[in-house]
């Protein structure tokens, strides 16, 4: 069975920066994701729509608690409050060791699965023989707690570009900061800890930025869509996408100044670059949610 994954551009270069920040420690954080469901009601489709980086931890283990995550969320969900509706997951790090769903990792996943709707973690690292991992965990109507894990061919990164945030830098200084002191040994859950497999050679770098997408079939479908806007929507339009494609706007608030000018989901889709390589746009939140 395919599960897709979509990282979107802005999501991928802040990953990507901490990455580079902390080449030899392992971070962790809460993730939110989109999902798209087939017609069962069982998710196809992912898209990682914001993370908070909670925890700088050691070379070989990373871990935050629940009350970590009480203290940032009154502020996402005033900044986002589209966020209420996405589901929230995981998101750490495995640096130069290759990314990839360890015993803990799929452990986890399944320990988390919620009563309703689904729980993702990506694991993502800046070398070895994968640079991405993602798996989600659901209960079916039994209450049995299952763990599906996506190939690693059918994640897309959207897109990279290159200039990172501010708030990334002043979330990374945070995390540094107030880095505890390591732990080791074996964790029973990434929520209360994340345990990464430390004992293998760490394999031969592969570049972050490898791409399965074309930006020329992006940027085309993107001008077609402008010369069809009204002169006062495309103005308004160009205007938004060229701070987004800056990395000066969130893809949260790029959405949602599209919302504003009057664009459809469908319009948005293309615009942002949803999914480039299908015609599957108009994601949903968590359930079934309208975008």
């Amino acid at each position: 069975m395919d599960i897709k994954l979509n990282i979107p551009t802005k999501i991928h270069n802040k990953y990507t920066y901490l990455l580079n920040r902390f080449k030899n420690l392992e971070w962790s954080g809460p993730a939110w994701y989109r999902v798209k469901t087939d017609k069962d009601g069982f998710p196809n489709e992912w898209k990682i729509v914001h993370f908070h980086p909670l925890n700088l931890g050691s070379h070989a283990a990373t871990e935050w608690e629940a009350k970590d995550l009480a203290t940032i969320l009154k502020e996402t969900y005033a900044l986002m409050p589209s966020l209420k509706k996405a589901y929230i997951g995981l998101i750490h790090s495995h640096n130069t060791m290759g990314a990839f769903l360890s015993t803990t990792d799929t452990n986890t996943i399944q320990d988390m699965a919620p009563e309703e709707g689904f729980y993702g973690s990506l694991v993502v690292a800046s070398a070895g023989k994968a640079l991405y991992a993602f798996g989600f965990g659901y209960k079916d109507q039994y209450k049995v707690r299952h763990c599906f894990e996506a190939d690693e061919s059918d994640i897309n990164i959207l897109i990279p570009g290159l200039k990172p945030l501010n708030e990334w830098v002043s979330e990374a200084d945070f995390i540094e900061k107030n880095k505890p002191v390591p732990v080791y040994g074996q964790q029973t859950s990434l929520l209360n800890g994340v345990k990464n497999e430390w004992n293998k050679t760490p394999e031969k770098s592969v570049p972050i930025d490898t791409l399965s997408n074309s930006p020329i079939a992006f940027f085309k479908k993107r001008d077609e869509l402008l010369s069809k806007l009204s002169a006062t929507q495309k103005k308004k339009t160009e205007f938004i996408l060229n701070k987004w494609d800056a990395a000066e706007m969130s893809d949260i608030e790029c959405e949602r100044q599209l919302e504003l000018v009057k664009l459809s989901s469908t319009q948005i889709s293309i615009l942002m670059n949803w999914n480039l390589e299908t015609d599957n746009f108009g994601y949903n939140y968590g359930g079934n949610y309208d975008y």
